[in-house]
């Protein structure tokens, strides 16, 4: 199992699309890869709007490989800090729509009803080899587009998201989709609503990233079907797949 960038640098591809470009020195050392993200996220000079970046219409569907979390300690470290970062410019994840973005597939009139349920049919017998897994969320970062926390370690998340990719390839083998090595796991809490300097963002998170991670429990991984509702993502789940069984 990969365990540091240097098993696997990145290709042209996740240099010029991931955020951040580069991967942790180590993708088991929490402070590494929050250190990575920081530091990423520190540089930037100017906030886009999350909601300009390609065309959604009303009626879009999109499936996703995602994570999801109903973690009550999770919401509550989430609402503590959209609370202290309630200065305007950002549009904040519900509660109940925390997530991790492992990787899209398609829009729903691209890929038919059939072809995920191969694909999720095509991933019950792959996950077996992954455990569920425990995972640190924080402390707090940022992207270009996005707040968001860094979260630890990569190890399992990285193998999780090869192992979905090869069970939608499996299925859908000349769809595009990412490379696995194009994957920055992170779970946002709000999104920039405006084109905005980054400094007072960045200046603000710095005094929130002393709060203590938030560890969640991760025993399957889902399918969902994606839309939008005014500034937030919601989503209806197509199939579950448990890990290790």
């Amino acid at each position: 199992m990969q365990t540091s960038h240097d098993s696997e640098p990145p290709n042209d591809r996740a240099r010029s699309g991931a955020f951040p470009a580069s991967q942790p020195e180590s993708f088991s050392s929490p402070e590494s890869i929050s250190r990575n993200d920081w530091d990423a996220f520190r540089a930037v000079d100017y906030m886009e709007n999350h909601w300009s970046r390609g065309a959604w219409s009303a009626d879009q569907e999109t499936y996703f490989w995602y994570l999801t979390f109903s973690d009550e300690e999770l919401a509550e470290k989430t609402e503590q800090i959209q609370t202290g970062l309630d200065i305007g410019g950002l549009d904040f994840v519900p509660l109940d729509g925390l997530h991790i973005t492992v990787l899209k597939i398609g829009n729903r009139d691209g890929v038919t009803a059939e072809e995920i349920q191969a694909i999720a049919d095509s991933a019950k017998k792959k996950f077996d080899e992954l455990e569920p897994f425990q995972l640190e969320v924080g402390p707090l970062a940022g992207s270009r587009g996005a707040v968001r926390f860094s979260v630890s370690p990569w190890s399992e998340l990285v193998e999780l998201h090869r192992i979905a990719r090869a069970a939608t390839l499996e299925v859908l083998p000349d769809l595009e989709i990412a490379d696995t090595a194009a994957f920055r796991p992170h779970l946002g809490i709000g999104y920039s609503n405006r084109h905005q300097p980054a400094e007072p963002l960045i200046s603000k998170i710095s005094k929130l990233r002393d709060s203590s991670p938030v560890r969640v429990y991760v025993d399957s991984v889902r399918i969902v079907r994606l839309r939008r509702e005014e500034h937030a993502y919601r989503w209806d789940d197509v199939a579950t797949i448990e890990l290790g069984v």
